[in-house]
């Protein structure tokens, strides 16, 4: 899920989504053994809400950092990780946090 919503320059160079800027989520198992584990892109000031709603959905924050270095605006790397009930899962606000990271961003730009 590439951040198609994020201009993200290093050195005055547009990064392509694709490229450097894509968010990522896997679900392995199903029942009560699921695993869930990914890689949110987010903006800084969109690190906090982001996070406790999937901190209050059960998912772990298992590494917050960046990737690229210089860029601008600030993109860092959420990796998430979750066990338990796949349905729980799945239902931990994923699609809600990367839906809310966009808007966030698009408001910014707009």
């Amino acid at each position: 899920m590439p951040r198609k919503d994020l201009k993200v320059k290093v050195a005055g160079t547009l990064i392509k989504p694709g490229l450097a800027l894509g968010s990522w989520c896997a679900f392995s198992s199903s029942g009560d053994s699921a695993m869930v584990m990914g890689d949110l892109v987010l903006v800084e000031d969109e690190v906090a809400p982001v996070m406790a709603k999937l901190q209050a959905g059960g998912i772990d924050i298992s590494a917050l950092h960046n990737h690229v270095l210089r860029e601008s605006p600030r993109v860092m790397y959420m990796h998430i990780a979750g066990h338990g009930n796949a349905v729980k899962l799945a239902q931990a606000r994923l699609p809600r946090c990367i839906h809310l990271a966009e808007n966030r961003s698009r408001h910014r730009q707009n």
